[in-house]
């Protein structure tokens, strides 16, 4: 819980695209770190769900 990881990834589209679920109380170092891991990879897309900020946002098509 204390490093970002893709919870899951989308394979079947043209662009692929990592899910991460951000939990409640995750610290600046959290955010920071899943910020360098998503420009590391701009082939992949992404979408993130921070749960403390409320419902989880709609999936990507």
């Amino acid at each position: 819980p204390d490093h970002p990881i893709a919870n899951a990834l989308l394979q079947n589209r043209q662009e692929p695209i990592a899910l991460f679920v951000v939990p409640a109380g995750a610290d600046e170092n959290y955010e920071a770190s899943l910020n360098e891991m998503i420009a590391a990879r701009p082939e992949i897309g992404s979408w993130v769900w921070r749960v403390g900020e409320g419902d989880m946002p709609p999936l990507p098509p």
